[in-house]
């Protein structure tokens, strides 16, 4: 039987398990720095406080509790030994496979600079959610102590990224502040509390139809959102935003939604990887100069593809896809070369507002596209389970204009606590 390791339980990589865990005919082992599978294109969502952690993830051991030749190991990857096909985690225990798929995803890429790096909030994982979540509230209570002269920059927010990380987020944000910031806090009614949104490109969505993004700019803007486009941050200390323009904003919240790059694994040769630090495949799926070794999803880069001569999209869709392609392969042994029919682009702005591009180019817009926006996301997740909570909670924060996940919640470990391992 032969032993697979999937590395990342992101869309590509779960996908592939859990087709792979069908067949009594392989043994996989799941390898993931967290222990659960969580649901990106929600995140801002936990960011916001209106959906809870837990709606949009899903233990891999539980996923995997009724599969006897599936297993998961929690950790992260160091090196990769190619000529002794095993992998090597953070303690420097190894892990041998057969076959072994590269499916990392990305994070955040600040474009080497370490300012924006430090002080900048990400939003890439569960973990970067809460702690925007947590940062959104910790500027809002401190305001509430402080003279209003002192109170600007704790309740100005600004957004890196014009994407449809940027937008959601700022959308969103833009409905608490109209629907939930005075309520919540009579200290501050009155202040004008502000959020900008910065993009280095000349449009909103720029991957979208032009009608898509006209329509994104003046949803933004009803809300009362600032939009800067042709510009973008060069600088960030904590206190003040600085921009390539020369203009300045102090604000006390950067959220960093401007860019990914893939991550490099010791072990693999240079000349495996190419831009954004992808692992260039063939259209197998095989990492090109590589024996046994695939990569799958937004690290991956298929070449070969006529459609897509630079390269598939970093989309969900298209890791989801990648991971059924694989799975098929490696239980019926085709060859078929991986193709990738996209369904479109959708983002949503705000309460009953979201925009649409669908194959054949038509688009659409408004309150028809939010409902097919949220039914599309809500079905997409892994398990009934997370649906069922996600429609709950949604639907309620829908009906009432609140939530009540808005808790700081920090953890709190004994000092010597080293990633679940006392030493």
């Amino acid at each position: 039987m032969k032993h697979t390791v999937i590395i990342g339980g992101g869309f590509a990589g779960v996908n592939l398990a859990r087709e792979l865990a069908r067949s009594a005919g392989h043994r996989i082992t799941l390898i993931d720095k967290n222990n659960y599978n969580f649901f990106p294109p929600l995140i801002y969502q936990v960011a916001a406080g209106f959906m809870s952690p837990s709606d949009i993830s899903y233990p891999f051991r539980k996923l995997f509790n009724r599969r006897p030749h599936a297993r998961f190991r929690q950790g992260e990857v160091r090196r990769i030994d190619p000529a002794a096909r095993r992998v090597y985690l953070q303690h420097g225990e190894g892990v041998d496979y057969d076959l072994l798929v590269i499916a990392t995803g990305t994070r955040p890429n600040f474009f080497g600079n370490q300012e924006i790096e430090r002080h900048a909030y990400a939003m890439k994982t569960l973990g970067d959610a809460l702690a925007i979540r947590n940062n959104i509230l910790a500027r809002l209570e401190a305001a509430c102590a402080l003279p209003p002269a002192e109170r600007a920059p704790y309740l100005h927010f600004v957004v890196a990224g014009g994407g449809a990380s940027g937008v959601e987020l700022t959308g969103i944000l833009a409905e608490m502040r109209r629907d939930i910031f005075d309520k919540d806090y009579p200290e501050l009614q009155g202040e004008h509390s502000r959020l900008t949104l910065i993009t280095a490109d000349p449009v909103l969505l720029p991957p979208m139809s032009q009608s898509a993004q006209r329509y994104t700019a003046a949803e933004l803007h009803r809300l009362g959102a600032d939009v800067i486009c042709n510009d973008r941050v060069t600088g960030y200390d904590g206190h003040t935003v600085r921009l390539e323009s020369g203009r300045s904003i102090a604000a006390k919240s950067l959220i960093w939604t401007a860019g990914v790059t893939a991550r490099r694994t010791d072990g693999i040769p240079d000349e495996c990887y190419t831009r954004g630090n992808r692992l260039r495949t063939d259209r197998q799926l095989r990492v090109i100069g590589l024996d046994n070794v695939y990569a799958l999803g937004d690290c991956a880069l298929v070449e070969g593809d006529p459609a897509y001569p630079n390269g598939h999209p970093q989309l969900g869709q298209v890791a989801k896809a990648q991971g059924l392609h694989l799975a098929r392969a490696l239980l019926r042994g085709s060859g078929e070369p991986f193709a990738y029919k996209h369904q479109g682009d959708m983002a949503i702005i705000g309460r009953l507002s979201a925009v649409a591009d669908f194959p054949g180019g038509r688009s659409s817009h408004g309150i028809l596209t939010w409902a097919v926006w949220v039914a599309v996301h809500i079905l997409a997740l892994v398990t009934f389970r997370n649906r069922l909570a996600a429609a709950y909670n949604w639907g309620i924060a829908f009906l009432t204009r609140n939530q009540t996940l808005r808790m700081i919640i920090r953890p709190t470990p004994p000092a010597d606590a080293q990633n679940g391992r006392d030493g």
